[in-house]
């Protein structure tokens, strides 16, 4: 059970009401999630969220792809069930294969087979920048180099792993319901 209301369009005040419509357009969701809606009490908490989401997710050199991934990579180890869910159906959307969102959703254990290399060391070291990023040392940037990442798109793959902590951070205080448009997209 939710910890805050879920602050529907018709309750929403116009500019909250405005953030609803364009995250549903630029993320090309059916409805608003509760991500989202539980925001609405908030308009300036919302207007911030969405601002960050929008810049990290939609724009930059980062394929979308990837970025989805590492949010549900990133979801997985730090046993958020309602941004695992919410990510992976993105990813679905966005045409990525269901063995490489199984992969990731059993948190990358041993040999990844349906995952090509480039986006398998990405994704571990966004995990690590989530978790402990003081850790991060020359060899897992070199990781990423290694597979032609210049310098924008590993401020990339750093952006949006915090950006997903952020995200569990707020699903998991706020205690959100996994919306059932998930499974449908």
């Amino acid at each position: 059970m939710p910890r805050f209301p879920l602050i529907h369009e018709t309750e929403a005040p116009d500019e909250v009401t405005e953030i609803y419509r364009d995250f549903r357009r630029e993320m090309r969701f059916p409805d608003v999630p509760n991500f989202i809606r539980t925001q609405g009490a908030s308009h300036s908490m919302l207007a911030g969220t969405w601002g960050l989401l929008k810049h990290v997710l939609l724009e930059g050199r980062l394929p979308r792809p990837t970025k989805e991934l590492i949010f549900v990579a990133i979801s997985v180890k730090r046993e958020c069930r309602y941004c695992a869910e919410a990510h992976a159906a993105c990813c679905r959307v966005l045409g990525v294969e269901d063995s490489t969102i199984r992969a990731v959703m059993e948190g990358l254990k041993g040999d990844v087979p349906d995952l090509p290399d480039h986006t398998r060391d990405i994704l571990r070291f966004a995990i690590k920048c989530g978790a402990t990023p003081e850790n991060l040392n020359n060899d897992d940037f070199a990781s990423l180099t290694r597979h032609g990442l210049d310098n924008e798109q590993v401020l990339e793959v750093i952006a949006t792993a915090a950006m997903a902590v952020y995200s569990t951070i707020i699903a998991d205080a706020t205690m959100l319901d996994v919306d059932d448009m998930f499974a449908e997209m």
